[in-house]
């Protein structure tokens, strides 16, 4: 009894059908619009004035009820360029008519196989109808299905469907979703797919690129300054790319089988975005102190944000889309106002932040407008909003470190006045009471160690540890006048990297700045007398003074460095390299005071020399300053 039900009811749907596609080719259609034709011209085309469209207020029609509205005429043609709907509540049915006049197929007496990619990855339910010769092939996907049921793992929907040579089909498309209705349609060959796939992939990898760069850059500046601002930012960075990742799909893949929250996660992580954005704001505009007010809104800015975040459990999705535009368009202005305040009051560094949060505003407004369809271009809003925010997070990043750099003129300019100062009490009292010189003196001599203690660390460099170049220009003089009255020789090396740019270019700057602070423990511990000198002379180049050393004892020292790089392998973020150094070795006993600028230079050709006989070796040359003879 039960199969024979079945099979009534299964004769039954054929019959409709059958009628359904007898009305279609009976019926004078209000509107007839020409096949879709994919031929050797036209392999990748963006399907919109060539589709019909159908509203169903009620959502109450299927597939036979689409075909047969399409053969009442019921369908109307789309006149825009681009598939825009706007928020609402009906399901809409697309209708066209496509048809293969490829004269070149991928496998000769098969069919050919096209790719139909529905590019904006919010929408809630869409559904795929091929219908060809009587058969019906049909595929559902949305944000509401699992990711791992779709027919590719991929950020956009695609469908594919196969056509013999010259035949036709007719494609339906069922869509409705509670976020705003927005249609991108693409129909491909194969091969243009593939290439399509391709591209995408590289703009994304790019942005990615520079976020996550941005972020790990940010991330050790956070560890070794410890100051709150970079770990605000770094923080920023990562949710960011979320949110955008998030628009496109792309973020999808990290949670397959959370359906809610594959729903929500544009606007959980536009909220996360917004809060540590007005952290980070508060931290670089410095509003605590200079704009209290502000600070106070800001809180509460960041305190609403927090909030929402549990409401997006409970209210509906449009009303979180309404709701997450409103106050991301409200926190930007408040953020920007307070960032041209502090430029009015000469905080250079709020420049950054007006031109990166002026671009955040823009790409927010453009994107909540074309939603409502106040504006048009829907189609672009994502890829705006990414830019713009990496836009942002570049100018962001160029603002901190200006915001560090009026922070040391701050501190230069505080030092300046705090001496002079300290010069006009000084005066005061001399002139006053001579009974407190011995207090003044005690002073002077305070400050005097303190400038000498900050002299210090003007005069060695961060990276290597070693002496810099100011302080090259100050001891060689006064080691070469010394070797002068002494009538003892001195000798100076000047050595570099080899090939260090191609290091550079290979393992990142990172691994390039690791190999710089091995060059100066390596220098550090090859001169070990309490008079030489090792110096940072620029980027991988290295300066050695040795006082009281002849060429035979500064070629020993030369040829003890050059061996100790050599055998030194560098390690690091697991990467792995050996760095070799060439050695221009120079010396001479002064014959007059001021010709150590000669000698540098001499050590400077040497050096030249090394690297144009093969580089890691070592060149010399020595004497007197009159009578200089190469070994």
């Amino acid at each position: 009894m039960t199969q024979c039900f079945v099979r009534w009811r299964s004769h039954c749907e054929r019959l409709r059908m059958l009628l359904t596609i007898v009305l279609m080719l009976c019926a004078v259609p209000g509107f007839v619009l020409a096949a879709v034709t994919i031929d050797e011209h036209h392999l990748d085309l963006n399907l919109s004035q060539q589709l019909l469209l159908l509203e169903d207020q009620d959502d109450e029609l299927d597939l036979a009820g689409a075909m047969a509205a399409s053969a009442e005429g019921l369908f109307q043609p789309v006149g825009d360029d681009h598939l825009q709907l706007g928020y609402g509540n009906s399901a809409y049915w697309i209708h066209f008519r496509v048809h293969n006049n490829l004269i070149e197929h991928s496998v000769e007496g098969a069919p050919d196989r096209f790719y139909l990619t529905v590019d904006y990855p919010l929408l809630d339910n869409v559904e795929f109808y091929h219908v060809h010769n009587d058969h019906t092939y049909s595929m559902v996907t949305g944000d509401i299905y699992l990711f791992n049921q779709r027919y590719f793992s991929l950020n956009s929907f695609t469908f594919p469907f196969a056509l013999q040579p010259g035949e036709s089909g007719d494609i339906y498309i069922r869509i409705f979703s509670s976020s705003s209705l927005f249609f991108p349609i693409k129909l491909q060959s194969e091969q243009a797919f593939i290439d399509d796939q391709f591209q995408i992939n590289s703009f994304d990898g790019v942005y990615i690129g520079i976020t996550i760069g941005l972020g790990i850059y940010n991330l050790f500046l956070w560890i070794g300054i410890r100051n709150r601002v970079y770990g605000y930012y770094v923080l920023m960075v990562f949710s960011i790319m979320l949110f955008n990742t998030s628009i496109t799909g792309l973020t999808f893949r990290f949670w397959p089988d959370s359906l809610f929250f594959q729903q929500i996660c544009v606007y959980f992580f536009s909220f996360i975005s917004g809060i540590l954005v007005i952290l980070f704001g508060m931290a670089y505009l410095q509003t605590n102190t200079s704009l209290p007010r502000f600070h106070r809104l800001l809180q509460l800015l960041a305190v609403m944000c927090a909030v929402c975040i549990p409401l997006l459990f409970y209210i509906p999705i449009t009303t979180s889309a309404k709701l997450t535009a409103a106050l991301t368009i409200f926190v930007a202005i408040i953020l920007i106002i307070a960032a041209i305040w502090r430029l009015a009051q000469g905080y250079r560094p709020a420049m950054y932040y007006c031109l990166g949060q002026g671009a955040v505003i823009v790409s927010v407004m453009f994107t909540a407008l074309t939603s409502q369809k106040i504006i048009p271009l829907y189609h672009i809003a994502p890829e705006v909003m990414k830019w713009c925010s990496a836009f942002e997070l570049i100018l962001f990043s160029i603002g901190l470190a200006d915001m560090v750099n009026n922070e040391r003129r701050m501190r230069e300019q505080a030092q300046q006045e705090a001496a002079k100062a300290q010069e006009q009490l000084l005066g005061s009292q001399i002139r006053l009471n001579q009974d407190l010189d011995k207090l003044v003196t005690l002073r002077t001599q305070e400050l005097e160690i303190a400038n000498q203690q900050l002299r210090d660390l003007n005069v060695r460099d961060d990276l290597t540890g070693l002496r810099n170049r100011r302080y090259l220009n100050e001891a060689l003089p006064n080691e070469y006048k010394r070797a002068f009255r002494d009538k003892m020789p001195l000798s100076v090396l000047i050595l570099d990297i080899d090939f260090f740019k191609q290091l550079n270019d290979t393992y990142g700057h990172q691994f390039g700045d690791h190999c710089l602070t091995e060059a100066g423990r390596i220098l550090t511990e090859c001169t070990r007398r309490p008079p030489d000198i090792a110096v940072r002379f620029g980027g991988e180049e290295f300066v050695i003074i040795l006082p009281s050393t002849d060429l035979e004892g500064a070629q020993l020292v030369a040829e003890k460095i050059r061996t100790a790089f050599e055998n030194n392998k560098i390690e690091h973020g697991g990467e792995t390299a050996l760095i070799t150094v060439s050695i221009g070795v120079a010396s001479e006993t002064p014959s007059s005071r001021d010709e150590h600028e000669s000698l540098l230079r001499m050590a400077d050709d040497l050096l030249y020399q090394a690297k144009a006989k093969g580089r890691n070796r070592v060149e010399c040359v020595g004497g007197k300053s009159s009578s200089l003879s190469a070994n």
